[in-house]
């Protein structure tokens, strides 16, 4: 049955650039000074893996103070439009089980926080989303939401894992004191098809991938050169899309048959909500080099990321944007 090959491509992929994350975050996590807090920043654009890096974190998570089976890592995301009251009741929901009350007050809220991370021995929270408080609507100014982090660093002692687009760069920027708790920011990029090392590394996380999806009895038609070069267009250099995409057409097939071309381009186009175009990497012609760099450069200049120019195919596309 080939329903294996969801779960098996759902499966964390341990890729270089996830590891090289995971390592920094780790080495950060390993420096903070005993009792004193710490913010750990991990940015990077949309599905470009933060949220696994997260997992792994949470799945080295010890054992809390509690009762109950619990662990001294807790997880959170932050809703769109936060307030100080969404950010202590986000995390105290996590820990208690259950949302505080509507009527609650911030300040009942936070007490009761800070006193359960101080009764179960939390060490770490990582708090998803927090590009939320810099969103436009936000209910926050940016030194009012980072005097709420803050404040949480400072009463608890615990660390922050700040995960988010690269926008909340500016809210640890505009203020000196979260500044001054904060780590060296971790930035999670997709691979940059320019750079060979890169490439490299972006199609062994192919290869397994389409490995996996052998083993469960779908094998793909094309030439490994050619469909990495379609998956990394398609994706931007963004493993998760990447993912996303070979389980849209394993989604697709009721018994083991052979992938073709016209496979990932029915899955592209179910999942078409995107600055790239991705269903064009699936037609006849092979993509080339400048379509290939576009996704690359489309991908980091939403996420507001600089980037170089490492290649013929980068200067082609700056000098066609300049000619349009």
């Amino acid at each position: 049955m080939t329903n294996s090959a969801v779960p098996a491509l759902s499966q964390i992929v341990l890729h270089e650039a996830l590891r090289e994350a995971l390592s920094a975050v780790e080495f950060l996590l390993s420096t903070k000074q005993p009792s004193e807090g710490c913010l750990v920043p991990l940015l990077g654009p949309t599905r470009v893996g933060k949220k696994s890096v997260a997992r792994h974190v949470l799945s080295n998570a010890g054992a809390a103070n509690s009762l109950l089976p619990m662990e001294d890592v807790i997880y959170c995301s932050l809703p769109p439009q936060s307030s100080g009251k969404n950010i202590y009741g986000a995390i105290l929901g996590k820990i208690v089980g259950k949302s505080p009350r509507p009527n609650e007050n911030a300040n009942s809220i936070r007490d009761r926080l800070f006193r359960a991370i101080d009764q179960l021995a939390i060490k770490v929270v990582v708090i998803d989303e927090v590009n939320h408080l810099i969103e436009r609507g936000a209910n926050l100014a940016p030194r009012e939401a980072a005097d709420h982090l803050k404040t949480i660093i400072d009463e608890t002692g615990i660390s922050v894992i700040a995960i988010g687009l690269p926008r909340f760069q500016k809210i640890i920027d505009e203020n000196e004191q979260l500044r001054d708790r904060a780590c060296a920011t971790t930035i999670l990029r997709p691979y940059d098809w320019q750079l060979d090392a890169e490439r490299a590394a972006f199609a062994d996380t192919v290869d397994v991938a389409l490995l996996k999806l052998e083993q469960s009895g779908l094998p793909v038609a094309l030439d490994f050169e050619d469909i990495v070069r379609r998956l990394y267009g398609a994706s931007g250099g963004r493993v998760p899309v990447m993912m996303r995409l070979l389980k849209l057409c394993a989604l697709k097939k009721q018994a083991p048959q052979t992938l073709e071309l016209a496979d990932f381009a029915l899955a592209a186009r179910a999942m078409q909500q995107s600055g790239i175009p991705t269903s064009s990497f699936f037609k006849t012609e092979e993509p080339d080099e400048v379509d290939i760099l576009r996704s690359f450069t489309c991908t980091m200049g939403e996420a507001g990321l600089e980037f170089s120019i490492e290649s013929l195919a980068g200067f082609d596309l700056v000098h066609g944007a300049h000619s349009a």
